[in-house]
């Protein structure tokens, strides 16, 4: 009888094992699918392509999605694949580096730009606490990005706060 009891008490925490894993993994860019990708670049291009003064490509190094909330991260390309003419966007340095960080939200089944900064010098992920007062997105849209703190990844970082505001 003890046996089974412990067997019983084995197979549920590997269950709940299981689900708090793919839980804390569903907001994860791979879980996402070719439309819902499509639909964030979509609704990111127009914008980056407004603020660089021509049109651009997106090429994408983290793209997350967490609750009806995307985080991209990436750079702009021309259409030919080669790099933009940075003199036509206005707030962009030409000697610096230019990551493009755009933060989306879903609204009415269409992704809407909330942020975005088309030729970041340094990441903005850096320095969320100045530019946006913290982790303010679901934890999910952090994943893969790291601002090199002790505290180690933002995901990481999210969810530590997260558990420690619950009463």
């Amino acid at each position: 009888m003890a046996s089974a009891v412990g067997g019983f008490f084995r197979r549920c925490a590997a269950r709940l094992g299981a689900l708090l894993i793919a839980a804390g993994m569903a907001g994860a860019a791979w879980g996402m699918d070719a439309a819902e990708r499509r639909s964030i670049l979509d609704a990111a291009r127009p914008v980056a392509a407004r603020d660089a003064g021509q049109p651009v490509k997106i090429k994408v190094d983290v793209l997350n999605v967490d609750t009806g909330w995307a985080v991209l991260v990436g750079e702009l390309v021309s259409p030919s694949g080669g790099s933009p003419d940075w003199e036509k966007a206005g707030q962009c340095h030409p000697a610096l580096d230019k990551m493009l960080w755009v933060v989306l939200k879903k609204s009415a089944a269409a992704w809407k730009v909330r942020h975005i900064d088309i030729c970041a010098s340094e990441p903005p992920y850096w320095y969320l606490d100045s530019l946006y007062g913290g982790l303010v997105w679901p934890c999910g849209v952090y994943a893969g990005l790291d601002a090199g703190s002790e505290d180690g990844p933002l995901e990481k970082q999210c969810r530590a706060q997260r558990v420690r505001r619950r009463p």
